[in-house]
């Protein structure tokens, strides 16, 4: 059964206008409570920051600030719906269509009613404390979103900003329309995407994939406790994968062998041309390929 209240934000003060003019709101308590260990917790937003930390206390908590420009105070408000032992907690503003467990639909921006060519922009940044082992959502349609030492699994997004998780305890889900991706200290298996924007993974056990349309990807493995096909690939850009010293997979690599290097020994397969790469790796395993429309490709033992 799914349950949803919603907060206006200016009803959280006593004495806050209805809206703001300008700069930016006082901080605004969304949540306080209980999130169970193994259960979703999900930050949705169409326009603003979301940054997720650890938390020493049992409670989750989420506080938001709004952002506005200098022509409107947009009216933003706040939906906590429950669903089952997860939580998602939505900012809606005119725009918002839909926001709920399954995702956030937006018809564009608002506008005043007696100007349609006056835009509202809005802006809400989150900023949650939560313990370890609930899972994170956090997605925003514009701006950075960082999940620093929390989380089991998470999964966190933007359509345009930077996206950083650090110190996940599960399998992470990271990607950006436009900007940079970082995985660090991961303890499960690791995707990350970006339609433009470089990509740097460090993770204690894989496997790991990536994939951006123009950008450098570096990624360190300590571990593969899950063996499984994995693939690198960018439209502009060198890839540099370090693997543990015990690898041993089918290597695919889409990339003229002079842009090719390894400190593993590989065994090339018969027929195999300048262009492409095709071998194996020990005793050969799981498929890894690489792909790089202009740029290097290099296989290398992690330190």
């Amino acid at each position: 059964m799914m349950f949803r209240t919603t907060i206006l934000a200016a009803a959280l003060f006593a004495g806050a206008p209805a809206a703001f003019a300008q700069g930016s709101s006082d901080p605004i308590s969304v949540f306080n409570g209980r999130v169970q260990a193994g259960a979703w917790l999900r930050i949705r937003s169409p326009n603003g920051r979301i940054d997720v930390r650890d938390g020493t206390g049992p409670n989750v908590s989420v506080t938001a600030v709004k952002r506005l420009d200098d022509y409107d105070a947009a009216d933003v408000r706040f939906d906590v719906i429950r669903d089952g032992a997860n939580v998602t907690i939505c900012a809606l503003t005119r725009s918002t269509r839909r926001c709920d467990a399954d995702g956030y639909d937006s018809r564009g921006s608002d506008y005043d009613d007696s100007d349609r060519y006056r835009r509202r922009s809005a802006k809400v940044d989150f900023t949650v404390i939560v313990p370890r082992g609930v899972r994170i959502l956090a997605s925003t349609g514009n701006g950075v979103v960082t999940v620093r030492n929390a989380g089991a699994d998470v999964q966190a997004s933007s359509g345009n900003g930077e996206v950083s998780v650090l110190g996940a305890s599960g399998r992470v889900r990271a990607s950006s329309g436009n900007g940079d991706i970082e995985v660090d200290h991961a303890e499960g298996d690791v995707h990350a995407s970006s339609g433009n924007g470089r990509i740097r993974v460090a993770t204690s056990t894989g496997p790991v994939s990536a994939s951006t349309g123009n950008g450098r990807i570096e990624v360190d493995m300590r571990t593969i406790s899950n063996p499984g096909d994995m693939s690198f690939s960018t439209g502009n850009g060198s890839i540099t994968v370090r693997f543990p010293s015990n690898l041993s997979a089918d290597i695919e690599a889409n990339v003229p062998y002079r842009n090719f290097s390894t400190d593993f020994p590989i065994r090339m397969q018969s027929g195999w041309g300048g262009g492409r790469i095709d071998g194996k790796i020990g005793n050969g395993g799981p498929r890894i390929r690489f792909s790089t429309g202009n740029g290097r490709v290099s296989i290398e033992k992690v330190n």
